[in-house]
């Protein structure tokens, strides 16, 4: 919790910049951009997140590294984020920092889970149904899961909307129950 929490505040400052230059996925992009890296070079990795490098030799390979891949605002972020042993946050801000970008952009990203493959006409129309009843404009997410056995399991943020066959059975299982209990009383 604290770790989301303390992500949020770093992420909120790197958006009220990116915001201000009017650049939101850039900076976006530059934050995925570094993650990448990190990921794909193990050296990288081992020097960016080792607590015992000092933060003057970190900042130093970080410069070196994207100095002409980032922005002067990104490479600038990463330093505070190493002065202030912040490093290991970097995956939660990116996470905390597009939840912003998207508030801003009116995008809500939702996730599907259907029985069978859905057809781009089938997924165009749960999007714009989705888009319309939220007022925003719905990216869907779509995974293929056989246990539900049919119908569609959608979330969207906190809400989930569970039309699923497994779902329904669950449900004529359990009145059945309660009804037999009644007839046995």
């Amino acid at each position: 919790m604290l770790m989301r929490s303390v992500a949020r505040r770093y992420a909120t400052a790197f958006f009220q910049v990116a915001n201000e230059k009017n650049q939101l996925e850039e900076f976006q992009n530059e934050l995925q951009q570094v993650l990448a890296a990190l990921d794909a070079n193990r050296e990288l990795k081992r020097v960016f997140y080792h607590k015992l490098i000092r933060e003057k030799d970190k900042r130093n390979v970080i410069a070196s590294v994207f100095a002409d891949k980032l922005k002067p605002e990104t490479i600038n972020f990463l330093h505070v984020l190493i002065d202030k042993k912040r490093e290991e946050y970097l995956e939660y801000i990116l996470q905390a920092y597009t939840t912003l970008a998207n508030e801003a952009r009116n995008i809500l990203d939702a996730d599907v889970i259907s029985a069978v493959e859905l057809t781009p006409p089938d997924i165009k129309d749960l999007q714009g149904r989705l888009s319309k009843l939220t007022g925003k404009n719905v990216r869907l997410r779509v995974n293929v899961d056989p246990k539900i056995l049919g119908g569609l399991v959608v979330r969207v943020g906190d809400r989930v909307i569970d039309g699923s066959v497994s779902k329904r059975l669950q449900m004529l299982k359990k009145n059945l129950v309660k009804a037999q209990l009644k007839l046995s009383s």
